[in-house]
């Protein structure tokens, strides 16, 4: 992945409204489900698929889950022993949620025809 398409923590933590100490946080407590890459110096950087991570889990502790259900349920959803699935997953989700929000929204301004 280029340099370019990654994200810091600092700018995670403004995007999502999530302070940086509780993504490091969860990095430790979700050991494996939210992995950030690191620079040669050690500083995080978030790619597309741990800021779909990152919203899962915010949906799900906003539901009332605790971490350990929160990794419960996300190591469950990882089919097939892929790393990546789980957030392949999870963006799939939001893109079909995306999808159909936006098809609503054209169907609406559109009555039906008539001759």
């Amino acid at each position: 992945m280029q340099e370019n398409n990654l994200i810091s923590i600092q700018k995670v933590s403004a995007l999502l409204n999530v302070p940086k100490p509780t993504l490091r946080f969860w990095e430790k407590e979700l050991d494996g489900i939210l992995v950030p890459l690191r620079t040669r110096g050690g500083q995080r950087r978030y790619t597309a698929e741990n800021i779909v991570v990152i919203e899962e889990i915010q949906k799900l502790k906003r539901k009332g889950m605790s971490l350990p259900a929160i990794k419960r349920k996300l190591n469950n959803s990882d089919k097939g022993g892929n790393p990546n699935s789980n957030s392949v997953d999870l963006l799939a989700e939001r893109v079909a949620a995306a999808v159909k929000a936006e098809v609503n929204r054209f169907f609406e301004g559109v009555g039906p025809e008539l001759d």
